[in-house]
């Protein structure tokens, strides 16, 4: 059985939704026909609060959960799913979403005990990974990366040769770094510097209240910066890979392995990063992309990677390649070969 949110009713995309729903494709494929693989997805429970019947029938009568929560779900039914697993025999594999886990066992030492005897843990990386085991003494962790499903090659040499096609695919808040992002923008529009490197900027995503009257006001400051909605999942890495690069100055405090920098790599365009928590365990510096420090100068240092690259195309293109080269580690298929020794 999988547990998570997987947004069905309200058809939800965003990286908790994806992953879930990825997971839960990951396993039905490999099942195959006739597999007695359920699921129960959490989002229910805020339309339909006694369908925790159903939850817990479902969970009492699995002999294995794979279980994908966020803060609330771990924070209020950890405890109960653990009881369960223990009087009904049942393994929970943990699959984690994001790289939050460490705060919130400092928050919550009883939960992290507890989450010591579980059958695995599966985090994003291996920094993570190693945090958890030596910090926390959490012996039964493995790192599952984020992966896609995806059958697209993409066309090295660059076609952007007269000008610089930089792409922003996430949420569009403020937390996700758009400040710096239309801050870049600015820069780029000053006379002196289209000049000699003419920069387009897209944005692609869901718009989110708290934010979206800051962001409709700044796209309407540039006309080298537009706004193109969502793409749907299957359309992601051919769209990006007309782009030169994706830009994610990203602030999100529960940031793991951010999705977009997977679907850059499967486009084959590098990435330009802030300097998150896990930034250095998916970017390999000047070769798939920049990771830039956040601070005072972080806007001139974006500046200068841009620069430099549309002025040595094929640094760009060695670049891109590698990129592409690295997509293999976040395929499905490496996925499951991970998860499947969990399964038997």
């Amino acid at each position: 059985m999988l547990l998570g949110y997987l947004g069905f009713k309200t058809d939800q995309k965003d990286g908790q939704t994806i992953k879930t729903r990825q997971c839960y494709t990951l396993i039905e494929r490999q099942a195959g026909k006739g597999s007695s693989l359920r699921y129960f997805d959490t989002e229910l429970l805020h339309f339909y609060p006694w369908k925790i019947v159903a939850l817990l029938w479902k969970t009492i009568c699995a002999n294995k959960v794979v279980y994908l929560p966020a803060h609330n779900n771990l924070r209020h039914f950890f405890l109960l799913l653990y009881l369960l697993s223990k009087i009904f025999r049942f393994d929970i594999i943990y699959i984690q979403i994001g790289g939050w886990l460490p705060e919130f066992f400092d928050r919550h030492p009883f939960i992290k005990r507890k989450m010591r005897n579980i059958k695995v843990l599966l985090v994003e990386n291996r920094q993570l990974a190693q945090t958890l085991l030596q910090q926390y003494g959490m012996l039964n962790v493995g790192v599952m990366p984020n992966f896609r499903f995806v059958n697209f090659k993409p066309a090295v040499p660059s076609r952007n040769k007269n000008c610089f096609r930089l792409v922003f695919m996430s949420r569009i808040v403020k937390k996700k770094g758009i400040e710096v992002v239309f801050a870049l923008a600015g820069y780029f529009a000053r006379p002196e510097i289209k000049a000699k490197c003419p920069v387009t900027i897209d944005f692609y995503g869901k718009t989110y209240p708290e934010d979206e009257a800051y962001f409709l006001n700044a796209l309407e400051q540039y006309a080298d910066v537009r706004f193109k909605g969502e793409i749907e999942p299957e359309r992601i890495p051919q769209t990006l890979s007309v782009y030169d690069a994706l830009i994610l100055p990203t602030r999100y405090p529960t940031e793991g392995l951010p999705g977009a920098v997977i679907d850059a790599y499967m486009a084959g365009i590098p990435v330009l990063v802030s300097n998150w928590l896990y930034a250095a365990a998916c970017v390999t510096e000047g070769e798939t992309g920049y990771i830039v420090p956040i601070g005072e100068e972080e806007v001139a240092r974006y500046a200068a990677h841009i620069e430099y690259l549309f002025a040595h195309q094929d640094e760009l293109d060695r670049m891109k390649k590698a990129a592409y080269n690295r997509s293999g580690i976040y395929r499905a298929e490496s996925a499951w070969r991970t998860l499947e020794p969990f399964l038997k």
